[in-house]
């Protein structure tokens, strides 16, 4: 018994030596001044034009997205709808559970005719799961089967960490992601002009048959967030119903349920920067944790940091001669274009340290564009260094191998793994040498006596 419990626990230790840790910019941000407090326990956010991340707290941890899900409940939706404006009539079943599961909903009612498009932003903004089951209804017939559509665009979207239940985002230990996914799950869908125009609306004004004056709704983000001076209070969300103050955030998605705890997935844009910021598992609470974080971050962000130019197109990273090459061996390595990160404002560039490493031994044939390596850039100013950019060196051109010089390397490895055969070979035939030499000597000397012998006269 005593031999097995080692066993499992070696093996423990030996599973958790294998699991990757990612790169966090979390710990040298967080030394630097002014950095906020923030409740989100998991927190990633990256430069979207540039693809720097710029915090990483748990991103490749498993969490539970909540209401977050109807990103890809709308972009699956979308994708597989008919017209717009097409429309639909809401039967029973659309309802069914979901008071009992406390489901937010837009406010349809049963028997009500309702436009794709209504039912889209009923999804978006509200966060209806009514809207979310008449859609998966209408375009996979169940619940069930839209779910595995969404599964199969995470698949395809290498959201390896992702697994979906549900159209709404009701807790389920086995509907989960990361915030790596969702991530990846935003670059994609924000490309979709319809997604993008309803994550970034504020309000929407719907028309379904059975409500004579239209469903308003304001996006659950929104709701929160106010563009107001800069002086309005903004700490907190009080009874007085004030609002966050922030001016570079465009468009979210918020998310609760006790075991996910507030979320939310959103992108800001100010002064030509546009950053993609999502954040889970704050403090469940009357105040707006998530949306608190957010505008504390990108604020931060926005007014200590800025765009700075590390590596120019032309400046040479890497100098060297490519073997088994006749003539023309040089090789030069650069970044190709201009490297933008974005950095603290008061940083001296001084203190990036850039490593070029590359993938092997260098040797022809190479073709042009082929990797050779990496350039990873890293600041070294804070007590825990960080990884800023990591990019790809490729060859500016191709380089062919000689078969001569090649051929010659060949040669030598072979006489340097086979050292012993290699002696005895030359050894023997250094004696065979020696014997040819003393057999021709002495074939010399005894044709030189025979015409000796033959010039002397007969007595």
């Amino acid at each position: 018994m005593k031999n097995r419990i080692q066993k499992i626990v070696l093996m423990v230790v030996f599973l958790l030596t294998l699991t990757p840790l990612p790169l966090s910019a979390q710990a040298a941000i967080s030394e630097e001044p002014d950095f906020p407090e923030i409740k989100s326990d998991y927190v990633y956010m990256v430069d979207l034009d540039n693809n720097q991340i710029m915090l990483d707290e748990g991103s490749e941890q498993t969490i539970y997205p909540a209401s977050m899900t109807k990103m890809m409940t709308l972009l699956v939706a979308i994708e597989n709808a008919p017209a717009l404006e097409s429309t639909m009539v809401l039967g029973p079943e659309v309802f069914a559970g979901l008071a009992e599961a406390h489901a937010s909903v837009a406010g349809f009612k049963p028997g009500e005719e309702v436009s794709v498009k209504d039912l889209l932003y009923g999804l978006f903004l509200p966060s209806g799961a009514d809207a979310a089951q008449a859609l998966a209804l209408e375009e996979a017939g169940s619940e069930a089967a839209f779910v595995e559509l969404m599964n199969e665009k995470a698949a395809a979207l290498g959201m390896s960490g992702t697994h979906f239940v549900n159209t709404s985002g009701l807790h389920d230990p086995d509907h989960y992601t990361t915030l790596r996914d969702l991530e990846k799950l935003m670059r994609y869908a924000l490309e979709n002009p319809t997604f993008r125009e309803i994550f970034q609306t504020r309000r929407y004004t719907a028309n379904p048959s059975l409500h004579p004056g239209g469903l308003v709704w304001e996006s659950t983000l929104f709701a929160k967030l106010t563009t107001g001076p800069e002086n309005e209070a903004n700490a907190t969300i009080t009874a007085n119903s004030s609002r966050i103050v922030n001016d570079s955030i465009i468009g979210g998605k918020t998310g609760y349920t006790n075991p996910a705890g507030l979320c939310l997935a959103s992108i800001a844009e100010k002064n030509g920067t546009r950053y993609l910021l999502i954040t889970a598992h704050a403090p469940v609470s009357n105040t707006p944790y998530h949306i608190l974080d957010a505008a504390h971050i990108y604020d931060y962000f926005y007014e200590y940091y800025a765009r700075q130019t590390v590596l120019t197109a032309d400046q040479i990273l890497l100098e060297t001669k490519v073997p088994f090459v006749l003539f023309n061996n040089k090789l030069s390595l650069s970044a190709g274009s201009d490297i933008v990160l974005n950095l603290p404002k008061t940083l001296d560039l001084s203190t990036l340290l850039i490593e070029t490493e590359l993938d092997q031994d260098l040797q022809a044939p190479i073709s042009e564009g082929q990797r050779l390596g990496t350039v990873k850039i890293s600041r070294t100013d804070t007590e825990t260094p960080t990884v800023l950019k990591e990019l790809e060196l490729v060859s500016p051109r191709s380089y062919k191998r000689s078969a001569l010089l090649y051929g010659f390397y060949q040669f030598q490895q072979w006489v340097k793994n086979n050292t012993i055969f290699f002696a005895l070979s030359v050894l023997g035939l250094i004696l065979c040498l020696i014997l040819l030499r003393d057999y021709r000597r002495e074939q010399r000397r005894y044709q030189s006596a025979r015409k000796k012998r033959r010039r002397r006269p007969h007595l």
